[in-house]
């Protein structure tokens, strides 16, 4: 959730390595990644070679000017991105917050809240695009004119412009994956609804389906436990932020249906079921647990979860790690709630000198040629197109130790840019497991998405009073639902006792309000 802009210390911001604004620059003048297009290229952005600094840590990846992606935008735009941050910075919300201490911005700036960009750009940080697209960027202003999604998670509430996204193509995004060789080992059926899941997942813990003799499985894990609760609490259509019903903003942890996940969570938790370091394992829980042949059941990315079978094949014998339907929750409903909607991208600063190369060069990633280079890389490099036009890519990607999407970024594919993701980058790194997951979850229509999403949080667009009024209210409210969510789950806090406690406090932090101002702006949202 929109967290509100720290304000540090400016003699901090010497951490960061901040260069001059973009301006014309003599060829090779940013350094090895610097390079002069060719004056007869039709992807031409300026005339003489610019330089941009550029404010970007995606997935605690600093951007690097090295990355052959760039370098062949460069040759081809006159265009060349020089990072404002040191390659060893990781933590993308300090950077950002002491880039704003320092009052030196960056020429071209991406950050992993909309919300917090729009701000900027309320704020004079950004500069409003709106007229720059009219008259220097046909290709983006055709998707935004054509693509009504794109153009809503583009306009601010005040109609300007700041900030080019990232949208994808499918909706799909996670499914739910389980240890099929342990259902058939166990003599098990698939679970189709949430209690029998809890009979599979008790299965898996006490009846050794591992077969070493110990009961050390962990039925049920999540890479996502040191950000959230919701892949437990959505088995029961629960939240643990805002969510719509009925076209009704509403905040989960004040709903009946979360009172009922969290008792459940802390049944299941205190009989094993749930991973005890669910708070604290982090992004390596599936190397760990299934590496170790000890994770049985949890929800994330098709393509990635798919993996695993081809990488354990032959040290786990039998190993079966398969994408199932969403069981059926109290209600009846089988629901994805995790969509693949879209991440913020990129707008230009007021300190820009040449905010015209700037917009054209973001427009020349929503070319044929812009497009196929920032998803799938260099054509022969990283990938080869057969006889009928796919991707196949190439075996420097493919037959690595490393996972396919993992070599690709190290070329700069998929880097949080404004750009129109295309679903076949992924599709063509994916075996058929995630494919067929992804169809059936594509065909069944289980991924909902009444509510405006970017970067997996809400997307709402708000006035400069709704937002620091919101903003001081979420504040102290998120942090609050987080401590008392592990505190019932650990079981270092009664949630019978205390619940009433817990939404009186939630009212006396201003929740109501922060309802109404979503309201506001949901209904404005989809009403633009």
């Amino acid at each position: 959730m929109k967290k509100a802009l720290s304000v540090l210390s400016i003699g901090l911001a010497a951490v960061l390595a901040f260069t001059g604004c973009g301006g014309a620059a003599a060829s090779g003048s940013a350094g090895s990644g610097s390079a002069s297009a060719s004056s007869d290229s039709p992807y031409l952005c300026s005339s003489e070679p610019v330089t941009f600094t550029f404010f970007n840590i995606f997935d605690n990846i600093t951007f690097n000017p090295e990355w052959q992606v760039f370098q062949e935008a460069a040759k081809m735009t006159n265009v060349t991105l020089e990072s404002s941050v040191s390659q060893s910075s990781s933590d993308e919300t300090t950077a950002f917050n002491l880039m704003l201490s320092s009052g030196k911005l960056a020429d071209i700036i991406s950050y992993k809240q909309m919300s917090d960009l729009e701000k900027l750009g309320h704020d004079g940080g950004l500069i409003p695009l709106n007229d720059l697209i009219d008259e220097h960027a046909p290709h983006l202003k055709k998707v935004l004119e054509e693509n009504e999604e794109f153009r809503k998670i583009a306009t601010s509430e005040d109609g300007n412009i700041y900030v080019i996204p990232k949208l994808q193509t499918i909706t799909v995004a996670e499914g739910d994956f389980i240890r099929m060789d342990w259902l058939e080992k166990l003599g098990l059926e698939v679970p189709n609804t949430v209690d029998e899941l809890y009979t599979v997942l008790k299965a898996f813990r006490e009846q050794d389906p591992n077969g070493n003799g110990q009961k050390d499985e962990i039925p049920f894990f999540s890479r996502q436990g040191t950000k959230s609760f919701n892949d437990v609490l959505n088995l029961w259509d629960a939240h643990e932020d805002f969510y719509v019903r009925d076209g009704k903003i509403t905040f989960g942890p004040m709903e009946e249906e979360f009172k009922l996940a969290i008792e459940n969570a802390i049944k299941w938790y205190s009989e094993d079921l749930i991973d005890p370091e669910w708070f604290t394992r982090g992004s390596n829980a599936r190397d760990i647990l299934l590496g170790a042949n000890q994770g049985g059941y949890c929800n994330d990315w098709f393509s990635s979860n798919a993996e695993y079978n081809d990488k354990l094949a032959d040290t786990i014998p039998g190993f079966s790690f398969l994408p199932i339907a969403p069981v059926e929750n109290q209600k009846g409903q089988r629901i994805a709630h995790t969509s693949r909607v879209g991440n913020p991208g990129w707008g230009i600063s007021s300190q820009c000198k040449d905010p015209v190369a700037a917009i054209k060069y973001f427009d020349f990633w929503f070319t044929d040629a812009g497009n196929d280079l920032i998803n799938y890389g260099i054509e022969g490099v990283t990938y080869t197109r057969d006889e009928n036009g796919n991707i196949q890519y190439t075996d420097a990607i493919m037959k690595t130790d490393k996972t396919a999407l993992s070599e690709l970024r190290n070329y700069g594919v998929q880097y949080r840019i404004g750009m129109i993701q295309d679903y076949a980058y992924e599709e063509a790194w994916s075996n058929d497991i995630a494919k067929e997951g992804n169809k059936m979850y594509e065909e069944a229509g289980y991924v909902y998405t009444p509510i405006p999403q970017l970067n997996g949080e809400l997307a709402l667009k708000y006035t400069t009073e709704e937002d620091a009024e919101y903003s001081k209210i979420m504040a102290s409210v998120t942090p609050y639902v987080t401590e008392m969510i592990q505190k019932w789950v650990l079981g270092s806090e009664d949630f019978a006792s205390s619940y009433d406690g817990f939404i009186a406090s939630l009212k006396d932090k201003g929740i109501e309000r922060a309802i109404e101002i979503n309201q506001t702006a949901y209904d404005r949202y989809m009403a633009s």
